[in-house]
C-alpha cells in the first residue's frame, strides 16, 4: 500500500510540474510583466514591443543584484505619457547608472541628454531607474535589488 501511495504522489508531482511548464509556454511572461509584479508599473506590450538587450549580475540566493533591459516600442506616444517622467536627470543618477552598467560590462547605454527618466525606491533600498528616449523609441530599465 505504501508503494502505491508513493507512486501516486510521484505522479501528482510530475503532473503539476508538467502543467506549470505548459502554462508558462502557452502564456510566456515578458520582462514588462516582471516589472509590473516587482514595482506595480504597467508597461504596455500588446503590440510593437521588443526586448533588445537583457543582462543581469547573475543568480543569487535572495534575488538581489542588478538587472538591465533595453526595450523598443513602436508606439512612442503611449510610453511618453506612461509615467511621471522627469526632464532633468540629476548627475548623481547618471553616475549611479554608469557604475551599475560598468559592473554589468554593458556597452549599450542610454544617451542621458536625450532621455527623460523615472525612478522608484522600495523600503529595502531596491531601486528602479527607467530612461525613455523618445527619438530612438527605446526604454532603458536598470534595477538594483537588495
Amino acid at each position: 500500500m505504501r508503494v502505491i501511495l508513493r507512486f501516486i504522489a510521484l505522479v501528482v508531482v510530475w503532473a503539476v510540474t508538467l502543467f506549470g511548464r505548459a502554462i508558462s509556454y502557452i502564456f510566456p511572461q515578458t520582462y514588462c510583466d516582471v516589472i509590473e509584479n516587482n514595482w506595480g508599473i504597467v508597461i504596455p506590450t500588446d503590440e510593437g514591443y521588443s526586448e533588445e538587450v537583457s543582462a543581469d549580475s547573475g543568480a543569487s540566493f535572495h534575488g538581489d543584484g542588478t538587472r538591465y533591459h533595453v526595450m523598443y516600442f513602436d508606439d512612442a506616444e503611449r510610453i511618453s505619457v506612461l509615467l511621471g517622467w522627469s526632464d532633468e536627470i540629476p548627475e548623481s543618477v547618471v553616475d549611479y547608472s554608469e557604475q551599475l552598467l560598468d559592473e554589468l560590462d554593458i556597452n549599450y547605454r542610454p544617451d542621458y541628454e536625450s532621455c527623460v527618466f523615472y525612478t522608484q525606491t522600495k523600503s529595502d533600498g531596491s531601486v528602479i531607474l527607467i530612461f525613455w528616449d523618445e527619438s530612438r523609441q527605446e526604454m532603458y530599465v536598470l534595477e538594483e535589488f537588495f
